[in-house]
């Protein structure tokens, strides 16, 4: 028996060591785009712990979601001659994870866990740059606002919006 308390955590740090060698670098960048491209710092390093601990990078996912939604935002509002890079450096989803029965995990949206993204964007346009700043995007009220739609069941819908007001203020609306 006391050989299996031993042996069976050598194994499973083994096992893990060994998924973690094999495992290809994820791109933490959309493809490049003539006016808006999102990049993400590593997303083991956000302040963020996703519910979804899936293997082979699913859990992450939702970043990739996200960069694809501002990358489309900013396109709609962006004029025609300006470039707008953003890259985010930490982002805290609403909600937190709360462990339940058979080691799964539900999030739980309250007041108390708002959404926050810090960024850094860089706009320019005619090869003139027109601002390179830092963004610190906190929502207090996210949960006093309406999500949209009735029966908006979208994960990413706080910081979606978070990211539609700031861009509102960035470029305008259109």
């Amino acid at each position: 028996m006391r050989i299996l308390t031993v042996a069976l955590p050598a194994l499973l740090l083994a096992a893990c060591a060994s998924t973690a060698a094999t495992h290809s670098p994820q791109q933490l960048q959309l493809p490049a785009n003539d006016r808006v491209n999102v990049s993400w710092a590593d997303p083991a390093s956000f302040s963020e712990h996703s519910c979804d601990f899936a293997p082979g990078g699913r859990d992450t996912e939702w970043v990739r979601d996200l960069a694809k939604y501002t990358r489309d935002r900013a396109e709609k509002s962006l004029p025609a001659d300006a470039k707008l890079d953003v890259h985010f450096i930490d982002i805290d989803r609403a909600g937190e994870c709360i462990p339940r029965m058979g080691g799964e995990q539900i999030r739980v949206i309250r007041d108390v866990y708002p959404p926050r993204i810090n960024l850094h964007y860089r706009l320019s346009g005619n090869g003139v740059t027109a601002a390179d700043a830092d963004a610190k995007l906190l929502d207090l009220a996210f949960t006093m606002n309406p999500p949209g739609l009735p029966g908006n069941s979208d994960p990413l819908r706080y910081e979606k919006r978070m990211v539609d007001d700031w861009l509102r203020k960035l470029l305008g609306k259109r």
